[in-house]
């Protein structure tokens, strides 16, 4: 019962999502929050797979539209079937079943090149389905009933664009068991050495090989070595954080050549003297990112603390 999903484009790449289109881009300046947003321009879509198929999803994400358009924008899907959406009709919020069948229609007037924290809880059901939809907070829209055309589970969510207008999306977070609320994202960047440095650095210091943003493939640290571990201490959150809903550790991995004996990488985080390690992530001979999601610190079970986040190092391990 946690966060399934992630991002607030701090890293200024897409390298999260599994599919977009080319009109898909970051942007730094006047960011809805933090250092980046996502624009998908127009007729433009970015797709994100689900680790599992759920039955109930809570999404939140920082939204923002140039245009009065009438058209969907955010699709909960089942494959390549649209099980329910997110629409814009002109300059008020619908929640649809399939593609196209409108269930309700909300009464906040969406202001345009204003961002707005939008907030939808989304289980499909012939009876018993809900739609819900937040705008700031405040509940716009509270559907119950036949919520499905056919499919009770989503295993993938889409962003889109069906025409010439652009949207802006920002701190996007799916949850399989809660609204997310008023969430911020911010990337806590390697900036020192930490427990362990096992792995080999293109040049200079291990974390300084791996604290780009962008990330950059000719600087890096690699090893042919199993189960060698690489940790780095990192920056603090902002004064302004004073909860911790989740901690990401992310990392953009490859493997090359005939390291036959490492076909994995680990996502690590030390706290409290202890390494806690991700399952594995499979890693292939082109750059990919990788994601792992601690919702409670691993030591405690509890939720994390910022001081716990500030104390934290991160890392990977190189595995079998």
């Amino acid at each position: 019962m946690a966060r399934v999903f992630i991002d607030g484009f701090e890293s200024r790449s897409l390298d999260l999502w599994d599919t977009y289109t080319s009109g898909c881009t970051i942007e730094t300046s006047n960011p809805i929050d933090g250092v980046a947003h996502l624009k998908l321009g127009w007729n433009s879509s970015a797709s994100k797979n689900l680790p599992v198929a759920l039955s109930e999803v809570w999404v939140a994400f920082r939204y923002k539209i140039d245009s009065n358009i009438s058209s969907n924008f955010f699709e909960f899907r089942n494959g390549s079937t649209v099980v329910g959406a997110i629409r814009l009709n002109s300059n008020v919020f619908q929640v649809v079943r399939g593609s196209s069948t409108v269930l309700a229609t909300g009464t906040r007037t969406i202001p345009l090149n204003q961002p707005v924290l939008v907030e939808a809880r989304f289980k499909p059901a012939d009876s018993g389905g809900v739609f819900q939809l937040k705008v700031d907070g405040v509940m716009d829209i509270n559907f119950s009933g036949d919520t499905t055309d056919g499919p009770t589970t989503i295993d993938n969510v889409r962003l889109f664009t069906g025409g010439l207008w652009n949207l802006y999306f920002d701190n996007i977070v799916i949850d399989d068991a809660e609204f997310p609320g008023n969430t911020k994202i911010r990337a806590l960047r390697p900036n020192g050495t930490g427990n362990s440095t096992q792995w080999t650095p293109s040049a200079g210091n291990n974390w300084d090989c791996v604290d780009e943003v962008p990330a950059s493939d000719s600087d890096y640290v690699a090893t042919n070595t199993l189960d060698a571990v690489d940790l780095y201490s990192a920056s603090d959150l902002p004064a302004e954080a004073y909860s911790v809903k989740c901690v990401q550790v992310q990392a953009r991995a490859y493997k090359e050549g005939n390291a036959l004996n490492i076909q994995n990488l680990q996502l690590a985080c030390r706290t409290y003297g202890t390494n806690y390690f991700s399952s594995n992530k499979v890693l292939t001979t082109s750059a990919k990112s990788h994601a792992h999601i601690w919702q409670a610190n691993p030591n405690t079970a509890a939720s994390w603390t910022v001081s716990e986040v500030n104390a934290m190092e991160i890392g990977v391990k190189a595995v079998a």
